[in-house]
């Protein structure tokens, strides 16, 4: 089942990290997520099919997340 309102960013900003806990995750660009140290990189996908970068701003952790994606 889709959403066909699904609003990725305001998913994100209102998604928990799943290190620390925050409450709001960023979107970042492929290559902030690239340049993330290994301890940074959540190594499980946030969700299955990701679609953009997220950074949780309070511990620096990126992932993936569900959304539309032009590449």
């Amino acid at each position: 089942m889709f959403a066909e309102n699904f609003n990725p960013l305001a998913a994100l900003a209102a998604a928990k990290c799943p290190r620390c806990h925050a409450v709001g995750l960023v979107e970042i660009d492929g290559e902030a997520h690239d340049k993330a140290p290994e301890v940074d990189k959540h190594q499980a996908k946030f969700h299955v099919n990701p679609g953009l970068y997220a950074q949780c701003p309070a511990c620096g952790l990126v992932g993936e997340w569900p959304g539309m994606s032009d590449h």
